[in-house]
């Protein structure tokens, strides 16, 4: 036990006695601010989109466009006062700060005039030849759009745009156009405008209701699908943790073994006490990381949750599903299993290899077979019943993954204890095979040379000595 601590302990030190590892555990703050600031940045970022829009009806079909663009920002403004009331209440407050925002649809498309109507004319201006003068400096134009009435009550529209990536306004003017031909459709066939209007605005009362609930508290609520997102969330972390974890290791035991330090270690240790310690040293440099990054959110999250169950705001159901224990412990027990399973095999692949370059081709299956959960957890979102993500939970494997995205859902005793047991089990098969493929690594008993020698079939061999 002593050698396995002094392993254990050496390997600890290792990367906590480090700047860099300090520097990365104060920046992870900084990084979770951009993960989540940068989408927004990104979205308020996006340059403004010029075009000139050119109806040659006379104005008819310029004003649909600008009635369509209007019941757009109006449904925008809807929307994000449900949202609002969903997690905050009814606040007359948050009613007030949305009403007063200008603009909640789509603006990155705008519209000027730059003095001309002719295609010919604005092609200039459309190909970076010409530039007109706004308040914020020069610009060429994005799209010129031309409107025209065609016969039968069909609306002809060319669009003249050098960007073939961006159809954002090509898609707004479309579907705004196709709205006004419906609803002119049913006026010409005698609907009044006023009943087409007040159908456009007839929209289903929908509840969800759970049916092992009666009552008022059969309705689902925000802070139950909740937990369906922070599971996934959670997959997709313990993954990128594991994955980053049992690199550490991979790569600290190939240096060990170049360096001749493996040697040493085992002229005085035995194999099974330092792929103990290595195990338990940098679980260790992954607890400290999980303590202080975790605790910070947890505590963080706990403090707001707390102050918006005091002000008696919805969002505080919500925050409270992330807290769930019931997602927390099985998240920590998968990430001790996997990390222990893929650790194992790590440290095996890293006695066999002498170089990074020969660890790569050992990694390269690897890299498949831990890609594959990926996918799996995005499916099981919508479809946890599936039997392709059901069959793939009992992979000892893919288990701590995918069986923390289906968690939230009702799979039943049997999956949880089944796969459980079944990862269980074989995470210590892992670590015996692992354990008995690092001894023979590490004494050099097996290495890619012994591969590379299978496939040396008909080679001409050394003649005897005399």
């Amino acid at each position: 036990m002593r050698a396995i601590y002094l392993i254990a302990r050496r390997e600890f030190l290792s990367y906590v006695a480090t700047w860099g590892f300090w520097l990365s555990l104060a920046s992870m703050p900084m990084f979770m601010a951009l993960g989540i600031g940068m989408p927004i940045l990104i979205e308020n970022s996006q340059p403004t989109r010029y075009y000139v829009l050119v109806d040659e009806t006379g104005g008819t079909l310029e004003a649909a466009l600008e009635a369509q663009a209007e019941a757009s920002r109006a449904e925008a403004l809807e929307r994000a006062r449900e949202a609002a009331r969903e997690m905050f209440g009814d606040l007359p407050q948050i009613d007030a700060a949305l009403a007063s925002q200008p603009q909640l649809s789509d603006e990155r498309y705008l519209r000027v005039d730059v003095g001309e109507t002719e295609l010919e004319a604005l092609r200039p201006y459309l190909t970076g030849d010409a530039s007109f003068t706004s308040a914020d400096g020069e610009h060429g134009l994005f799209a010129a759009i031309f409107l025209r009435q065609g016969t039968a009550g069909a609306i002809e529209v060319d669009y003249w745009s050098a960007n073939v990536s961006d159809g954002g306004l090509r898609s707004q003017i479309r579907n705004a156009l196709r709205d006004h031909m419906q609803t002119q459709y049913l006026i010409d066939a005698g609907v009044s405008p006023d009943l087409i209007e007040t159908a456009d605005d007839l929209s289903p009362n929908v509840r969800e209701l759970n049916p092992e609930r009666t009552g008022d508290t059969a309705e689902v609520t925000a802070a139950e699908r909740i937990p369906l997102i922070v599971s996934a969330m959670t997959a997709f972390g313990l993954w990128v943790i594991i994955f980053s974890v049992v690199n550490m290791l991979l790569s600290a035991m190939i240096e060990e073994k170049g360096n001749k330090i493996l040697e040493m270690m085992l002229a005085s240790t035995r194999h099974h006490e330092i792929l103990t310690g290595k195990l338990l040293g940098v679980a260790a440099v992954s607890a400290t990381l999980l303590v202080v990054w975790g605790g910070i959110g947890l505590l963080g999250t706990f403090g707001v949750q707390q102050l918006a169950a005091s002000a008696d705001m919805p969002i505080a159901e919500i925050l409270a599903a992330v807290l769930d224990p019931g997602l927390l412990l099985p998240a920590l027990g998968y990430f001790i299993i996997g990390y222990l399973m893929y650790g194992a095999v790590f440290l095996a692949i890293g006695s066999l290899c002498e170089t990074l370059q020969d660890a790569q081709t050992l990694m390269s299956p690897m890299m498949l077979v831990m890609m594959v959960p990926l996918f799996l957890v995005m499916m099981a979102m919508d479809s946890p019943d599936s039997p392709v993500v059901a069959i793939a939970s009992w992979v000892p494997l893919w288990t701590p993954f995918i069986m923390l995205a289906r968690l939230p859902h009702d799979i039943g005793m049997v999956d949880i204890i089944g796969t459980s047991a079944a990862m269980i089990a074989f995470a210590v098969f892992v670590i015996w095979g692992s354990g008995v493929l690092f001894r023979m690594g590490a004494l050099n008993q097996a290495n890619q040379d012994t591969v590379k020698g299978w496939f040396k079939i008909g080679g001409k061999k050394r003649p005897a000595a005399s």
